[in-house]
């Protein structure tokens, strides 16, 4: 049952808005990797619209999902990067993928691997590196991150996309090919299980960073407690600090601060805020994030660590530089993730040469059963062709070898099929002959006129030629049949129609109705042609040798009638 074009229109307007919100969703809810640094899921549910839905809705739903990423990153060139992906994957599937069956293929995959090394990869060295003037390592993290999670949800997405596929061939629509399965379960049982060995390997490395900060921080503050305030002079001089070293501050119980490095507290009171709690794991650790807004590779970075500590004689802040911890946690990430990319490149790889294997060893289980053009069944007279090559796969050898020897077997029935398909056909000719013909003469019987006569004039009246039919009987052949035997008479009779049969056309018919009685419709011969033949067989009738009689010789003779279908008769 055909569904209306206005209930197909509404259907695949309400998925496209379902897969929209779901990109948003996925790309508002980040997988935390490591500062500043998140995955994000929202281009599966952009890359599953265009491989369901085809089109080029795809771009569009990945350009408004990624427009929270400017809330999230603080900049917007994450938008052109991911919307760039969608729209190359659009391109890719819309104008070189083929016709739509071609989509389970697994080609989508190596399309995204492509853009990522070719296209994003390069402009996210650009972008962030010369645009925003990020540090080096930061946008190697960022560029090996952006890669891996982009393959990762297209793997994703094309593996929705063969379930899908799989709950409507449950439902007796639609097939899935072999590549398809080999590319949507091979990269997954590689891809996924690495991607989340990589998250938990990042989150530890995080949190271990996060404690060694902690643990000197403590140290210096558990130090600086212990200071006697004679040792630091006049609380506004300070102790001078190194660059990147660790800084602290003390309050005493009246309210008098002594700092090592004053400038800096002053600058973190007004101009730096703590980041939420939730972005650092552990309790009693902070990161002070400076207040002006700015892209958030550049906040952490900026960041300052900072911890409280309470002494008998203070309250002790001690504060560090966040850069050198960040930068050793985005080396470290760097690697994991660059590692992890090559193994999702290893897993694609993998997949394609299963596939081509797989495909191969499936081409030598026999070629096609030779068919018959002009019938309907394998040919009879072609011997099944050998595999070009040997499997190196046992179970599948062994299985080309049956069916090798089914096609054998099926060849040889198919063989014996024909030659009795042939026998019958001669049956049924044969049959047909005996029914319609007369045995002794071999002209048409009385039962055939009846089917052919109506036939007969129609065709005269559509063709506009005159039909005369000329009834005769022999006289004569009874006596013979008395004294000499039925055997003579039939000779006779025999003899006479084959003399008849000289003077027919192509088109004149010519039946035995009787014992002796015949009828000839004569095509296109008007009534004087008609009587002209009358003439001749009566001739040939006369003229008939019959054995003597007592010294005698018999003649036969015939009586004739002749009547004529006019061209222009339509009286019936």
């Amino acid at each position: 049952m055909s569904i209306p074009m206005g209930t197909m229109a509404l259907r695949r307007g309400l998925l496209l808005a379902l897969l929209a919100g779901l990109a948003v969703l996925g790309n508002a809810c980040p997988v935390p990797l490591c500062f500043s640094v998140q995955i994000l899921l929202g281009s599966i549910a952009s890359t599953l619209a265009l491989l369901w839905l085809r089109g080029w809705w795809n771009v569009p739903i990945a350009a408004m999902a990624s427009l929270y990423t400017w809330t999230l990153w603080g900049h917007p060139w994450a938008i052109v990067i991911f919307s760039a992906e969608a729209l190359w994957l659009a391109l890719f599937v819309n104008r070189f993928s083929g016709p739509p069956a071609n989509d389970l293929n697994g080609r989508i995959i190596v399309a995204d691997v492509v853009f990522w090394l070719l296209v994003g990869t390069p402009l996210v060295f650009f972008l962030y590196g010369s645009v925003l003037n990020i540090d080096p390592t930061s946008v190697a993290v960022t560029a090996a991150k952006q890669a891996v999670n982009g393959v990762a949800n297209t793997v994703v997405a094309f593996l929705l996309f063969v379930l899908l596929q799989l709950r409507r061939h449950s439902h007796g629509k639609g097939l899935l090919p072999l590549r398809g399965l080999v590319f949507s379960v091979v990269p997954a049982s590689i891809i996924l299980p690495s991607l989340g060995v990589t998250l938990l390997s990042c989150s530890q490395l995080q949190r271990s960073t996060q404690e060694g900060v902690l643990e000197n921080l403590r140290t210096v503050g558990e130090a600086a407690g212990r200071i006697d305030p004679l040792q630091l002079g006049e609380a506004s001089r300070g102790l001078p600090a190194s660059i990147g070293s660790a800084a602290f501050l003390l309050t005493d119980t009246e309210g008098n601060q002594i700092s090592s490095n004053p400038g800096l507290f002053l600058r973190l009171a007004n101009h730096f805020q703590p980041t939420p709690p939730k972005q650092v794991e552990l309790n009693g650790l902070q990161m002070l994030v400076p207040r002006e807004r700015r892209p958030a590779l550049k906040v952490w970075i900026n960041g300052y660590w900072s911890t409280t500590l309470t002494s008998p004689r203070y309250l002790v802040q001690v504060v560090e530089p966040a850069a050198p911890a960040v930068l050793k946690l985005q080396e470290q990430s760097t690697r994991l993730l660059l590692t992890l990319f090559w193994v999702m490149l290893l897993g694609i790889l993998l997949s394609e040469a299963m596939a081509w294997l797989m495909e191969r060893q499936l081409q030598m289980l026999g070629p096609p059963l030779p068919v018959d053009r002009e019938g309907s069944g394998p040919s009879a007279s072609l011997e099944p062709e050998a595999p070009e090559y040997s499997s190196s796969i046992i179970e599948v050898q062994e299985l080309a070898s049956r069916l090798q020897e089914q096609n054998q077997r099926v060849l040889r029935l198919s063989q014996d099929l024909n030659v009795v398909s042939a026998d019958f056909k001669q049956s049924i000719e044969r049959q047909r002959q005996i029914i319609s013909t007369d045995l002794l003469t071999g002209t048409h019987n009385r039962s055939e006129l009846q089917k052919r006569l109506a036939q007969v004039c129609d065709r005269a009246r559509a063709c506009s030629v005159p039909l005369s039919c000329l009834a005769f009987s022999v006289r004569g052949l009874r006596q013979i049949n008395t004294f000499h035997g039925r055997p003579k008479g039939d000779e006779i009779l025999q003899l006479l129609i084959a003399d008849v049969r000289q003077l027919l056309h192509a088109n004149d018919e010519l039946f035995r109705i009787g014992g002796s009685e015949f009828l000839l419709l004569l095509w296109d011969h008007p009534l004087e042609s008609a009587r002209s033949t009358a003439e001749q067989i009566r001739t040939i009738v006369t003229e008939t040798g019959v054995p003597q009689d007592n010294g005698s010789t018999p003649k036969l003779a015939m009586n004739a009638g002749v009547s004529l279908l006019a061209a222009t008769d339509t009286s019936g």
